[in-house]
């Protein structure tokens, strides 16, 4: 099992997202995260689906995918080349132990400090899963009072496209 990411061209149209969710749920596979939204042309959107399966699952996903109504292209990316994001928020309360290291954490995760007053500093980072989680692990110790993530969005490198 492997964690996959698929990037589905779709046309806006009522339930194209409900037809792609229902296959997921009629075959029991494994979503991690589902984001979508309508690309620089109104009329199509992008939908990128995170999923742990094997390879003979993701090979039936993606053709079955490709059957349903209003898709335009399907294609699973390469977790090692292509470009992957997630976007988080994160409410951390504001000790004076954590006051220090703002900058820092600034720099190293490439953080923004979005908001903070006295009591609360709420930061957004804009990386891979893996750093996101690892930021999180880090600010952890000084109480994350609450926090928010998109899930995965993610488009091949270069001259490449769906």
């Amino acid at each position: 099992m492997k964690n996959t990411i698929i990037s589905v061209l779709v046309e806006n149209n009522y339930g194209v997202v409900a037809r792609i969710a229902g296959l997921f749920t009629r075959r029991g596979f494994n979503l991690n995260s589902f984001a979508g939204e309508e690309t620089h042309e109104k009329q199509i959107s992008r939908i990128t689906i995170s999923v742990t399966e094997d390879e003979n699952s993701i090979y039936q996903i993606q053709q079955q995918v490709e059957k349903l109504v209003d898709i335009k292209k399907v294609k699973v990316l390469d977790a090692k080349k292509d470009i992957i994001r997630e976007l988080a928020i994160i409410k951390v309360a504001l000790k004076p132990e954590l006051c220090s290291k703002i900058k820092e954490l600034t720099e190293r995760y490439s953080v923004k400090v979005i908001d903070i007053d006295t009591e609360v500093v709420v930061f957004e980072i804009c990386n891979s899963k893996d750093m996101i989680d690892e930021f999180i692990d880090t600010v952890r110790d000084y109480e994350i009072i609450e926090s928010v993530r998109t899930g995965v969005i993610a488009l091949q490198r270069g001259n490449q496209h769906i």
